[in-house]
Formats: structure tokens, C-alpha cells, sequence
């Protein structure tokens, strides 16, 4: 008789939990295949350290822009020269009454506007504990609510943030150390120096990234 498909790798599974449950590994050793692809069900979302109810769906893009650097008699660009870093992204879910994105601090109002706090959002996976994303310094800059009879409702959270953080810390490339052995006293840097002795300060030990 023909074994149906995944049948033998589930007698085999079946095996190997009986033979961990004898000896009291089941609880340390997990033989449960973890999925190569990274989906939705997997994510852990928390804004401001606190697993979120309401939003459904996240979303970021990175932008690493650059410059072309055109020489004469050249068409083709000399060098790409970094120019900016850009970290926007939304928030997507269902509007619970009284947890607003003004009521939960998330976003100002008319009135503190100008002292609008940032917000933290990190990204996991639940499986491994991976982090899929962080940052501390996120602000929320746009807000779009929807309601129509006979379906749930829809907030949408725009937000911006100062930097991020993922699988791989922020680190310099092996080697280079642009203000010599002991740049942050070296108070002839050039402005690229400056500019990563800066970072490295945002990003290093003891700050919250």
C-alpha cells in the first residue's frame, strides 16, 4: 500500500520524540523543522518594548542613497558618493476604541506637536528570536483612519525613524579607523571622520541599539 506524501519523515519524527521523550531531552531539543522562509505567522511586532494587538501588519524601506560623481570626458560616473540614509515605514491594523495612536503616545496632537516623542519598534521572529528590525528613534508623521459599514475598521501609521538595526550591528568594515588610533580626541578629522566617529557613538556599546 502506498504511503501517503510526508508520511515516512513523520513515522521517522514520531522516532526521535519517543526515543527524547525516554530520555528527558524533549524539553532542551526541539524536532520540529523550522520553514526556510520568513512569513508573517512568525513575526513578533512591539512598539515601545510591548507586543502589539492592534496592528496586523508592518512594513519598512531602506533607502542607502547616493551621488554620481561625473568627471569631463567621462560618461561614465567616477564613483557613487553616499549621500543620505532614509528610514520610513507604516504600521497596519484594526482601531480599538480609547487605544488611539495619540491616547498610546504614539503620535502628538495639536498641543505637543512640537515635543512629539520618539517610538521604539522591534521586529522578531518568534521560531528563532531573531531580530528582523529595531530602532529606538522612530516618530510617527502621518495617520490615516478608515470605517465603513458592515467591516472592521483600518488605522495606517506612517512613521520615519533615526537609523536601524537588524540581523547585523552596525559595525565599521574591518581595519579602517578614519581617525587614527585615538580618534574622538582628535580634533583635526576630516567631516567623513566626524560624520562616523558620530555613528559609531550612536550605535556603540551602552546605547539603546
Amino acid at each position: 500500500m502506498t504511503q501517503g506524501f510526508g508520511t515516512g519523515a513523520q513515522q521517522d519524527r514520531a522516532i526521535i520524540d519517543s526515543i527524547l521523550s525516554g530520555s528527558g531531552l524533549t524539553n532542551t531539543f526541539s524536532t520540529k523543522p523550522v520553514a526556510k522562509f520568513m512569513t508573517g505567522a512568525r513575526v513578533v511586532l512591539r512598539v515601545n518594548g510591548r507586543i502589539s494587538a492592534s496592528f496586523s501588519q508592518v512594513a519598512w524601506d531602506i533607502q542607502t542613497d547616493g551621488r554620481e560623481i561625473q568627471t569631463i570626458d567621462d560618461y561614465l560616473p567616477h564613483e557613487i558618493a553616499p549621500t543620505r540614509i532614509s528610514v520610513t515605514g507604516t504600521l497596519s491594523g484594526f482601531r480599538i476604541p480609547g487605544q488611539g495612536a495619540t491616547s498610546e503616545l504614539q503620535q502628538g496632537n495639536v498641543m505637543s506637536f512640537l515635543m512629539q516623542r520618539y517610538v521604539a519598534i522591534e521586529v522578531r521572529d518568534s521560531q528563532t528570536n531573531e531580530l528582523l528590525f529595531f530602532t529606538a528613534k522612530a516618530q510617527i508623521t502621518g495617520r490615516s483612519e478608515s470605517y465603513q459599514s458592515e467591516n472592521l475598521s483600518s488605522v495606517v501609521l506612517k512613521w520615519k525613524a533615526v537609523g536601524w538595526k537588524d540581523e547585523q550591528a552596525p559595525a565599521l568594515p574591518g581595519g579602517i579607523n578614519p581617525g587614527g588610533d585615538n580618534p574622538l580626541q582628535n580634533k583635526n578629522l576630516s567631516p567623513i571622520a566626524q560624520t562616523v566617529n558620530k555613528v559609531t557613538k550612536f550605535f556603540g556599546a551602552g546605547s539603546v541599539f
